[in-house]
């Protein structure tokens, strides 16, 4: 039985990686670098955001996934 609590599933997400509504994702993107981000903006533009859905829903992100992103993006393309 694998008991390491810092391995994860690609699924999993450790307790302080969820960032709830746009403001903690907006302060997260600041740290990371992203200058003036817009949460609604990035979600409309293929972020890894997501809605909690319904009327009252809230933005939602996995920081490790915004890194994931953010690498990508500042990487660009290395294909040949």
């Amino acid at each position: 039985m694998d008991t390491n609590p810092n391995q994860h599933d690609e699924g999993d997400a450790p307790a302080g990686d969820l960032l709830v509504e746009a403001g903690p994702i907006e302060t997260y993107l600041k740290t990371r670098g992203v200058p003036k981000p817009n949460a609604y903006y990035l979600k409309r533009s293929g972020w890894p955001i997501g809605n909690t859905g319904g009327d009252g829903g809230k933005l939602i992100a996995s920081k490790r996934r915004l890194d994931r992103h953010l690498d990508k993006l500042t990487r660009g393309n290395t294909a040949a």
